[in-house]
């Protein structure tokens, strides 16, 4: 009989522990994180964006522990591989500026909580140091987000470590060859693909 009001016991102390210590993480109310890491493309877009940095801040909203709404800006910036063109710019890049907005939901209530991710996102992309020699164009474009992650709760601070891959659509941004001389932007065919990126973000709930 004592064994057992041991392992009653017992069993108390350690689900009270687990309570106090989701408590004591603050997994509600509102998230704000600033982070960086690295973007790149997949598809025809691969070969010709150089994976570059990524960066980002965003405030999400949690009414529960496991479900979150968040809005965010994003940013990237990928070197143009000249493949051999060379002689007709110096190091061009493009700027990616974005933002989207993102559905959460934590797999566990716990506060080292993996999740899903999937929301709408819009980018806009600027063409820099002779890009345009080679066909490439600032251009507005649309993504679907999709991805997964982990949190980390402790107190107030947050850490947050995510991948995502983001379905590209209505861009018009690399061109599957250089256009011809005069050629008319109706006439150039541009390459397809997705982007994918990999964050770390840290912040605090309040």
């Amino acid at each position: 009989m004592k064994r057992i009001q041991a392992l009653v016991v017992a069993g108390a102390v350690c689900g009270g522990g687990a309570a106090l210590a989701q408590d004591a993480a603050n997994m509600r109310g509102l998230t704000v994180t600033v982070g960086g890491g690295v973007e790149g493309y997949s598809g025809g877009l691969a070969p010709r964006l150089d994976p570059g940095a990524a960066y980002g801040a965003t405030a999400t909203l949690k009414p529960s522990t496991v479900l979150g709404i968040e809005v965010g800006y994003t940013g990237a910036i990928n070197k143009i591989d000249l493949r051999g063109l060379e002689e007709l710019a110096r190091n061009p890049d493009i700027v990616r500026n974005g933002g989207q907005a993102v559905a959460t939901i934590g797999l566990t209530a716990s506060p080292v909580q993996p999740y899903l991710l999937g929301g709408i996102g819009m980018n806009w992309y600027n063409v820099r140091r002779g890009g345009e020699v080679l066909g490439y164009r600032d251009d507005t474009a649309g993504a679907v987000p999709l991805g997964a992650g982990l949190r980390f709760y402790t107190g107030s601070f947050t850490a947050d470590l995510r991948a995502n891959y983001n379905l590209l659509f209505d861009q018009e941004l690399v061109p599957t060859l250089p256009p011809a001389e005069n050629q008319p932007v109706t006439d150039v065919t541009f390459a397809g693909g997705s982007s994918y990126n990999a964050t770390l973000n840290v912040g605090a709930t309040f």
